[in-house]
């Protein structure tokens, strides 16, 4: 059985069958951790109880984004090697393993 064929939780973080599951979403797109975890908030908030909860979650994840942002683009020094994953899922990001 795959992954995405295995339910573990609440039923209200599984898709009906006839979308893309959100980590298929996040692979694809190659988002790194803290967009991820922004839209998985932002697409699941109205599944809960408590919208406006996950909808401040997914803000907190933006605010953290937006502060690693500003330290990268505000920092002359900054060594991309040193943070590799920094920019994974930014389209200017490029690995610099991949040769």
């Amino acid at each position: 059985m795959s992954a995405n064929e295995t339910q573990i939780g609440g039923s209200h973080y599984k898709n009906d069958g006839n979308g893309e599951e959100h980590w298929d979403r996040v692979n694809r797109l190659n988002l790194n951790y803290f967009q991820a975890c922004a839209t998985k908030y932002i697409e699941r908030c109205y599944l809960k109880d408590n919208p406006v909860q996950d909808l401040q979650k997914a803000a907190h994840f933006i605010q953290k984004l937006i502060e690693i942002e500003n330290l990268a683009h505000d920092n002359t020094d900054f060594d991309i090697l040193n943070h590799p994953g920094l920019y994974k899922g930014d389209l200017r990001y490029k690995d610099p393993y991949d040769l």
